[in-house]
C-alpha cells in the first residue's frame, strides 16, 4: 500500500526527514510512556530509565543511518554542542554556587541536554537538505501535534473545569487558562496558516482558525502576537518575491494601509467583538484583558526585567555564565529565566551575548530579505514567529523552533556556499 501526505509518497523520504519525525515524536512517545509506567505502578530511578532510553532512539536512528546521511550536516551541530558544554562547564568553575540551578529539577542542566529538549532541534533540522521534503515532515507532525494537544490536553483540562499550572513562588494552582497551551498550539496553528497561504486549501484555514479560537479562549495573551508577526512577515516575504516594481509598491503601500488601519481600529473593533463573545457566554482571561483595556499589562514581567537589567549593568564584560540570569530571577519568580532572550543573552554572555543577539538579527533580516528561495524563507518565517515567544516568555535554551529556525536558516544558506565552491573549481 502506498502511503502519501500530498503529492509526496512518505516511503521516498530520506533517513533525515524520517529521524526528524522520530524526534519530533518524542513529546507522543514519553507522554504514552508516562501513563502506562503511572498504571502499572514504576516510579524512581526504572521510570526515569525508560524514559531516558526513549529519548535516546531518534539518536540511536541517527547513528545507525549514518552512511545515508551526510555527515557534514551534523558538523555545525557537534560544534554547538561543544560550545554549550563549554559554557556551562567554564560557568560552574566560576560559579559553583550555581548547582542548584545545574541540577533542579524541570529546569536545569536535564532540560537542556536529554535528546528530546530543544537543543537537539538544531542537529535534527539540519539532516534534511530539501525544502519541500522538510515542509512535508513538518505538515505531517502539526497535524499529529494539533491531535495531541487537544487529547492529552486540553481536553482533561475541559472535563475537569480547569488548567493545573505552577505560579511564580513554585506553587501548583488551579487556573481557567494555561500559561503553556497557548504557546504549544502557535506550532500547528502558524503551520496550517503557512499552508493555507501556499496551498489554499479550505480545511487549513479553518483549523488554523480553530487553534486561534482556542489560543485565545484556552492561552495566555502573550500567545495571541506570534500569528500577527507570523502574517506581518509572510507579507513582506510576498513583497520580496514580487518581480514588478510597480506591483510591489502597491503592495507596500497596501501593508502599510492595513498597519494604519489595525493601529486606528484594531482595538476598538476587538473590544466590539469581545463583548459580543461574552454575550454569547464565551469567556477567557485574555477577552477579559481586551474588554478591560489592560492587555497590554507586564504581568509582573517588569520586576523580572529590571532586576536582569541591573544584574547586566554590573556585571561586567563577559555576563554571568551560562543561567547566570537565573540567580537575579529566582527571588521574583520560581522558574528563574528573564522571559526575554535579548536579556537572557546578555546577562549571561555578556560582549559575547550582545554579539549574539546582533547575528540572530542580521541572519534573521538576511533570510527574510536576502534569501532567494522561498520555501526556506517560508519555513524560517513560520518557526521565527513562533520563536519570538522568547521576547516575552520562556527561555531559548526551552524552545526548540528557536533552534528549529537556525537550523532552517543554516540551511538556506548552504546551496550558496556549493554554488560558490562550483564557480571557483572546488576551491574553497
Amino acid at each position: 500500500m502506498q502511503i502519501q501526505l500530498g503529492r509526496y509518497d512518505l516511503r521516498k523520504y530520506s533517513a533525515g526527514s524520517k529521524i526528524l519525525m522520530m524526534w519530533l515524536l518524542n513529546v507522543v512517545f514519553l507522554t504514552v510512556a508516562r501513563f502506562l509506567l503511572t498504571r502499572v505502578d514504576v516510579y524512581g530511578w526504572p521510570r526515569e530509565l525508560i524514559l531516558n532510553a526513549i529519548t535516546l532512539i531518534p539518536i540511536v536512528l541517527l547513528l545507525k543511518n549514518l552512511p545515508a546521511i551526510n555527515r557534514k550536516n551534523c558538523y555545525p551541530f557537534l560544534v554547538l554542542y561543544a560550545a554549550v558544554i563549554l559554557a556551562f562547564a567554564v560557568t560552574y568553575l566560576l560559579h559553583p554556587e550555581y548547582e542548584y540551578f545545574y541540577v533542579r529539577e524541570n529546569y536545569g542542566l536535564q532540560r537542556v541536554f536529554r535528546p528530546d529538549c530543544a537543543l537537539y532541534a538544531f542537529l535534527f533540522f539540519s539532516l534534511v537538505d530539501d525544502p519541500d521534503e522538510l515542509t512535508d515532515t513538518v505538515k505531517l507532525f502539526a497535524f499529529i501535534d494539533f491531535a495531541y494537544l487537544l487529547v492529552f490536553e486540553l481536553l482533561p483540562a475541559l472535563l475537569q473545569g480547569y488548567w493545573s499550572d505552577v505560579n511564580y513562588v513554585g506553587e501548583t494552582v488551579k487556573r481557567q487558562y494555561s500559561l503553556s497551551f497557548g504557546y504549544a498550539m502557535l506550532f500547528p496553528t502558524i503551520v496550517f496558516m503557512y499552508c493555507f497561504f501556499r496551498e489554499k486549501k479550505r480545511y487549513y484555514m479553518l483549523l488554523s482558525l480553530l487553534g486561534l479560537v482556542l489560543i485565545l479562549l484556552q492561552g495566555s495573551r502573550g500567545a495571541i502576537l506570534m500569528p500577527i508577526i507570523f502574517i506581518g512577515l509572510l507579507a513582506i516575504s510576498d513583497i520580496v518575491d514580487t518581480k514588478s516594481k510597480e506591483r510591489r509598491k502597491r503592495k507596500i503601500v497596501f501593508l502599510l494601509c492595513v498597519a494604519a488601519a489595525i493601529l486606528i481600529l484594531g482595538i476598538p473593533l476587538l473590544k466590539l467583538l469581545v463583548k459580543i463573545l461574552q454575550l454569547f457566554g464565551v469567556e477567557s482571561r485574555t477577552l477579559e484583558l481586551l474588554a478591560s483595556g489592560k492587555f497590554t499589562g507586564d504581568s509582573g514581567r517588569s520586576v523580572i526585567w529590571n532586576s536582569v537589567w541591573e544584574a547586566i549593568k554590573s556585571g561586567g564584560l563577559l555576563g554571568y555564565g551560562a543561567f547566570g540570569d537565573r540567580p537575579f530571577v529566582y527571588p521574583h519568580h520560581f522558574v528563574g529565566y528573564s522571559h526575554n532572550i535579548v536579556l537572557e543573552l546578555i546577562c549571561s554572555f555578556g560582549i559575547v551575548g550582545v554579539l549574539i543577539v546582533l547575528v540572530i538579527i542580521a541572519v534573521s533580516l538576511r533570510v527574510i530579505f536576502c534569501c532567494r528561495d522561498a520555501r526556506w524563507r517560508g519555513l524560517f518565517i513560520v518557526f521565527f514567529s513562533i520563536a519570538s515567544q522568547l521576547l516575552l516568555s520562556l527561555s531559548f535554551w526551552y524552545v526548540w523552533e528557536f533552534w528549529a529556525a537556525a537550523a532552517i536558516a543554516y540551511n538556506s544558506m548552504r546551496p550558496r556556499k556549493r554554488k560558490r565552491l562550483q564557480q571557483n573549481g572546488g576551491r574553497n
